[in-house]
């Protein structure tokens, strides 16, 4: 009896389990596995059902080169995200910064938009430009996959603000027809810097409006490379203390200057009144010191296409000098598509928009591994010079809050004595007072 009425009791157990598990399915048999509950109290699914609004981005750059570039970067991430369109705007760099200083303050900045390391800290500052270190803390983008460090350029206190797009270095660029004529081997990585001043001189035909060496004053493709190679600086490495008035520095800005006086170069007045580049491009200058940017312009030259080529920098009493600066891409902070913006941003520093931009020969992508593409657009030119100098090259000072401040006034003091009116040593030292108030006022 005992053994029976045990046996009755686990018969009715099982019973109400088997009844409760075909309750169970009953309930379930026509909601599958994983399917979203949506009863009035459930919000599980809505992001997944929430229609995509249509969205038109703007996009704005300065180079009309690089234009074709661009659209056909737009165009793939529209073929990944069909609900977003971007529209790339291309602004003269003359009229460029013009017009983002008057739309930045407006809130009316382009969604998003290049960005030059000369110019970042003015919109960092002014909190015109989204931070993006979240983005990069959450894996979104790593910044390690960006040559030369130069996420750098665009990081400040601690913040990101910008994905590199694209490096450039300096190179020489030289005249074959010009050498040819007058039988002088061209410039190879022998060269240094009294090499260089030497040829220009042999070259040089004043009578007839040419010269061996544009000794341009400039910073970036001038003179700033040519006080790196002969062991001066620009800028302290902590970029407290100005270093123009290094005795180096004083001696390679005083050596380029004295071109023009020696008539190895045009005159300061004779390269204001047409540019060096021009100059190089109608034929006029056998060598001028030129960023990468410039390849497509110059090679446009009917006068001088397939007549020049590219040489590295010569080498100075220390090493061999050179600028590296990257553009970076950024998003306003204002934009009302931030979200779009974010996913066309994170585009814009993908392998595949790199390998777009070295493809169509439109500039060094920042991407690892990518620049070979572009090494090989131009297969009539030594492109390689620009990536092989990078070991060389010292990212562009423009990272401090003075930079903006001394950069302005710093052309105004050195045409004094690229002009005549004053001495080299004096123009350096004043640009050094100068820069060094600036740094201090700054702190």
């Amino acid at each position: 009896m005992k053994n029976r009425n045990k046996f009755s009791f686990l018969f009715v157990v099982v019973l109400m389990v088997f009844a409760l598990v075909a309750s169970a399915c009953s309930n379930n048999s026509n909601k599958p596995n994983n399917t979203p509950d949506k009863s009035p109290n459930s919000n599980a699914g809505e992001a997944t059902e929430k229609p995509q609004k249509d969205v038109t981005l703007t996009y704005s750059i300065w180079d009309k080169i690089q234009q074709p570039a661009m659209e056909a970067i737009a165009k793939e991430f529209t073929a990944e995200n069909s609900h977003i369109k971007v529209k790339v705007e291309v602004i003269p760099w003359g009229d460029y910064w013009t017009k983002m200083s008057a739309a930045a303050p407006a809130g009316t900045l382009p969604d998003v938009f290049w960005m030059h390391g000369g110019q970042f800290v003015k919109y960092a500052t002014g909190n015109f430009i989204e931070p993006i270190t979240s983005k990069i803390q959450a894996g979104e983008i790593d910044l390690n996959n960006y040559a030369a460090d130069l996420a750098t350029i665009y990081a400040l206190n601690g913040e990101n603000y910008g994905i590199p797009k694209d490096f450039d270095t300096i190179g020489l660029a030289y005249n074959k027809e010009l050498f040819d004529q007058a039988k002088i081997p061209y410039p190879d990585d022998t060269w240094d810097y009294a090499k260089l001043a030497e040829v220009a001189k042999q070259l040089s035909q004043p009578d007839k409006g040419i010269y061996g060496f544009g000794a341009k004053m400039d910073t970036q493709t001038g003179y700033w490379n040519d006080i790196l190679a002969n062991g001066g600086n620009i800028l302290s490495a902590d970029m407290s203390k100005s270093g123009y008035d290094d005795p180096a520095s004083i001696e390679a800005l005083k050596a380029r200057y004295q071109m023009t006086v020696d008539g190895a170069s045009p005159t300061h007045q004779q390269m204001t009144d047409t540019e060096a580049t021009e100059m190089f491009k109608s034929g006029r200058l056998a060598m001028i010191f030129d960023g990468s940017w410039r390849i497509s312009d110059i090679d446009s030259s009917e006068i001088i296409k397939g007549k020049w080529d590219w040489a590295k920098l010569p080498v100075g009493k220390v090493k061999r000098g050179n600028i590296i600066n990257g553009l970076g891409n950024v998003m306003s902070a204002s934009g009302k598509n931030k979200e779009e913006a974010w996913l066309f941003l994170k585009f814009l520093g993908s392998q595949r928009a790199a390998e777009i931009t070295a493809e169509m020969g439109a500039a060094i992508p920042a991407f690892n591994g990518t620049q070979d593409a572009w090494l090989t657009s131009r297969p009539h030119l030594n492109l390689k010079v620009f990536t092989e100098q990078v070991k060389d090259a010292i990212p562009y000072p423009s990272g401090s809050l003075a930079y903006p401040v001394w950069f302005a006034k710093e052309p105004e003091i050195m045409s004094q004595a690229w002009g005549g009116a004053i001495l080299v040593e004096e123009a350096a030292k004043k640009v050094a007072e100068m820069m060094n108030q600036a740094i201090e006022e700054t702190k």
